[in-house]
């Protein structure tokens, strides 16, 4: 008899071909999806209600929310985020160089400057006469440069092994310039590990959603998208027979319990939205000018 805990952990069943499409049916893409920063190798959780597909009140269109591999959610999400966080302290070192006076005008103007490629010899004569934060004015544009230049060359990156050499060499300019005691490096292997122990309620981490999907998924709880439920594939059967027809396929299903925390919480994310007092007078004076027209 085989010890239930030492079965491997797992979000999904299989073994669902002769089953209808139902909420929780985890797709792959068998066709090229647009996603808003290129993800790849993204898989779909199907949220439609189960008694709108059993009743045909979804008008053939399944919505979906799609899920993203967690390298590619550290390296669009988290990286970024840090690297940015990174820029407005060393934009907040070089405001303090500056008189109050003038702190906003003259560092707006050496960051304009440091964009346009003005040596850094030029853009020092924005400081006060007696030059004492030259040289902590100097390192933190040269710091601000750096990121400046990966943060392009990441945005442009579709190779990990590239993005990564990418952050490798981010981190030695860094130690060159301010020679700290920890490496930049494991100052930000820290600061990520740190944003990771609790994910934004917006998304949800599954370990494994489906065969094959290993190494951790993260679900974009905001990004909902919609496929028709005659382009999804249910069984090997339905690709066979209309090869080329459909735009994905069925490989699994989440269990009742992940199945219901995704929907759960997608529906958290939407349900404090607060609409305008604009909008609520639109909408009084155009129910009441219904109301009044009645019989006339």
């Amino acid at each position: 008899m085989i010890d239930a805990t030492s079965a491997p952990f797992r979000e999904y069943d299989t073994g669902l071909s002769e089953q209808p499409l139902r909420q929780g049916d985890v797709l792959e893409f068998l066709q090229k999806e647009e996603f808003p920063v290129g993800w790849r190798d993204t898989i779909a959780i199907v949220v439609t209600a189960n008694c709108d597909l059993s009743f045909g009140k979804h008008w053939g269109t399944v919505t979906y929310v799609p899920a993203i591999p967690f390298d590619i959610y550290v390296q669009q999400f988290i990286i970024p985020k840090i690297i940015a966080t990174e820029c407005a302290k060393s934009e907040k070192i070089l405001y303090g160089l500056f008189t109050q006076e003038v702190a906003t005008e003259s560092t707006e103007r050496a960051l304009e400057m440091l964009q346009l490629g003005y040596p850094l010899e030029e853009i020092a004569v924005l400081l006060p006469p007696d030059g004492k934060g030259r040289p902590k004015f100097e390192a933190e544009l040269q710091a601000l440069g750096f990121y400046w230049a990966t943060q392009v060359t990441l945005k442009q990156c579709t190779d990990a092994e590239q993005y990564w050499r990418h952050i490798e060499e981010l981190s030695t300019n860094l130690d060159r310039l301010r020679r700290p005691k920890t490496s930049s490096k494991e100052t930000l292997r820290k600061e990520i590990r740190s944003r990771l122990k609790s994910f934004p309620g917006d998304t949800l981490y599954l370990s494994e959603p489906a065969p094959g999907y290993g190494g951790g998924y993260v679900v974009m709880l905001r990004l909902i998208r919609s496929i028709e439920d005659s382009s999804v594939a249910l069984r090997p059967s339905d690709e066979y027979h209309s090869p080329g027809q459909h735009r994905a396929r069925r490989i699994a299903r989440l269990k009742i319990l992940y199945c219901h925390r995704v929907v759960q919480q997608m529906a958290q994310v939407f349900t404090d939205i607060g609409l305008p007092a604009d909008y609520e007078e639109a909408r009084d004076s155009h129910l009441e000018d219904y109301v009044e027209s009645w019989g006339k």
